[in-house]
């Protein structure tokens, strides 16, 4: 996707241009979709807050500053609204984790046990593993789970996922890094409970 092209068509889009606009919708509908669903998760009104998003994106685009990639500026604006709507609503129940394919599962636990054999083989243990491993990643603060999202499940990079954030990469890496430790502390706990026994050895 060419940024050269974005900037006409952004241009274009300011001064009223409707299919310029649609254009870039059409280019990004999905990255933003991806942010929607990922940070939501399976939520039944995910498209309209897509709609939403780009409505902002619109009202907001005389304000882009062209010197810098269009597509991090527009997630930034699709996280920080997911972001919002997660403080509004703190008592729905957002399902994710039946959405994240076999390998993110995986790699999310990976970054919840101390120990790779953690990982139960059974798969009746697994799946209790999985429900509680949801369970814990939607009571992460909204800000910590957008972040370790983006990086540990999505697999940005830091800088992009301080683009997309907008905040310095020192305060992405903190905040995956405090998500990572309260999934870690949470999982710990619940695996001595499930045993029986005290968390520590």
């Amino acid at each position: 996707m060419s940024e050269d092209n974005d900037s006409i068509l952004i241009e274009s889009a300011v001064k009223g241009d409707e299919p310029a606009f649609a254009e870039l919708v059409k280019r990004y509908h999905a990255a933003v979709w991806s942010t929607v669903h990922r940070t939501l998760g399976n939520c039944s009104d995910a498209e309209d807050v897509v709609q939403e998003i780009f409505l902002r994106v619109l009202l907001s685009l005389n304000r882009f500053n062209p010197k810098y990639p269009f597509g991090p500026w527009i997630l930034r604006i699709a996280g920080n609204y997911c972001i919002d709507q997660i403080r509004r609503k703190k008592t729905r129940k957002y399902r994710l984790w039946s959405d994240l394919s076999e390998g993110e599962q995986r790699r999310l636990l990976k970054n919840m046990a101390t120990k790779p054999e953690a990982y139960p083989s059974d798969p009746e243990e697994a799946s209790r593993y999985l429900e509680i491993a949801q369970i814990l990643l939607d009571r992460l603060n909204p800000r910590h789970k957008a972040a370790f999202i983006l990086r540990v499940i999505e697999g940005h990079s830091y800088l992009t996922v301080s683009e997309i954030l907008d905040v310095p990469q020192s305060t992405a890496r903190v905040r995956v890094s405090r998500a990572r430790n309260d999934l870690h502390k949470a999982f710990i706990k619940y695996q001595a409970d499930l045993n029986g026994g005290p968390e520590h050895e």
